[in-house]
């Protein structure tokens, strides 16, 4: 019996830690088209869920970044997008900060545009 109820512990240990570190695409707001790759796998790096982002965060990050900054208009879809997710996804306003910089992305712009609404 002792067997059973470790397994069923380890278990929901699991579900939950999947459930906490994965964001669907319905949580993602429309005003993200084309950032869905930043939100996804730097997700849990800048709602504090992991202490460090992964390799893939950067990649998709660096990628997000450079197509944004390729206009104007990019900056201001992207911090629009990050300005209405943050708070959905209960992204720490530190961690958004910091990720060019932990990633090694030189910005044209100051990730504040990004957060101060």
């Amino acid at each position: 019996m002792g067997e059973k109820t470790f397994l069923a512990l380890v278990m929901f240990v699991m579900a939950y830690g999947l459930a906490a570190t994965t964001f669907t695409l319905s949580q993602i707001p429309p005003s993200c088209n084309g950032d869905e790759s930043l939100l996804t796998f730097c997700g849990p790096y800048m709602g504090n869920i992991h202490p460090n982002p992964t390799f893939d965060c950067c990649k998709a990050a660096t990628s997000v970044f450079d197509k944004a900054m390729a206009t104007g208009q990019g900056i201001r879809d992207l911090c629009n997008c990050l300005r209405v997710a943050g708070p959905v996804l209960r992204f720490q306003k530190e961690k958004m900060l910091s990720l060019p910089d932990v990633c090694r992305i030189k910005l044209s712009f100051s990730m504040e545009l990004c957060i101060e609404g």
